[in-house]
């Protein structure tokens, strides 16, 4: 990713035009998705590929697949906004089991392997220890579909602001499960996710301590698209937030 460079242009970036700017977002991803394509054919000739624009690639069977996001916060990146990552994930019969996050306007890079521990630039990290929703600093995102969903998305913010909670947006749902591996942030919620954005940094969040679940807490998969994420000790009364969220608007 350092050695791919796209040269901002504030002009599109700034556009009316909303083809442009599609383009230009699209070129972005395009260009960085392509050299890790090619980089992993190169070593893993035998495994399937999933990346965000191009779509499935590589072999038709096979026990090991890969999960690419090219540039996960795009719109922070094409406006100069420092908030986005590369993310790649592997499974191994269907399930993740590792994942790297590069971060690199802040050169950070976010790893782990399953039962081997999360690590940040080789140094172990953590979730943090809160055990008070009331302390907490809690990330959500908007979904694209968010025109559909705008009473939900305000009755969940609008639980989380009364209990006092601090509320983070970032732009990038993969940098918020890594922050939340690290501590800085404690929980998030986000619908509409894909399996691209979880399947790295679901293997990171949980080698780091943290716990992801449906907006039920019942269980978690990367296909969810309704993810709630946290340090493991504010996950029910994260997930008691949204239900009570839901009851308010009828929905329960």
């Amino acid at each position: 990713l350092k050695m791919i460079s796209l040269q901002k242009d504030d002009s599109i970036a700034r556009s009316v035009s909303a083809t442009a700017y599609s383009d230009l977002m699209k070129k972005s991803e395009l260009q960085i998705e392509d050299a890790l394509v090619q980089s992993i054919r190169d070593h893993f000739p035998n495994d399937r590929l999933y990346s965000e624009e191009r779509g499935r690639s590589g072999a038709e069977d096979g026990e090991f697949e890969w999960w690419l996001d090219p540039i996960d916060g795009t719109r922070n990146f094409i406006h100069g906004v420092p908030m986005f990552c590369c993310s790649v994930g592997l499974c191994f019969r269907g399930g993740p089991v590792a994942g790297v996050v590069m971060v690199p306007v802040f050169s950070e890079i976010y790893h782990a392997v399953l039962g081997g521990g999360a690590f940040k630039n080789h140094e172990p990290i953590r979730v943090s220890g809160l055990a008070n929703i009331e302390r907490t600093l809690v990330a959500t995102g908007l979904p694209y579909q968010r025109k559909e969903l705008i009473g939900e998305i305000i009755s969940d913010v609008s639980a989380f602001i009364s209990t006092g909670t601090g509320l983070r947006r970032s732009g990038s749902a993969v940098l918020d499960l890594c922050w939340l591996a690290e501590g800085r942030y404690d929980a998030m919620w986000e619908r509409g996710m894909d399996p691209h954005d979880l399947c790295a940094s679901s293997v990171i969040l949980t080698e780091a301590g943290g716990r992801l679940s449906d907006f039920e807490g019942t269980g978690f998969d990367m296909f969810y698209q309704d993810v709630v994420a946290s340090n493991g000790i504010l996950h029910p009364q994260v997930v008691e937030l949204l239900k009570s969220s839901r009851k308010v608007e009828g929905m329960n």
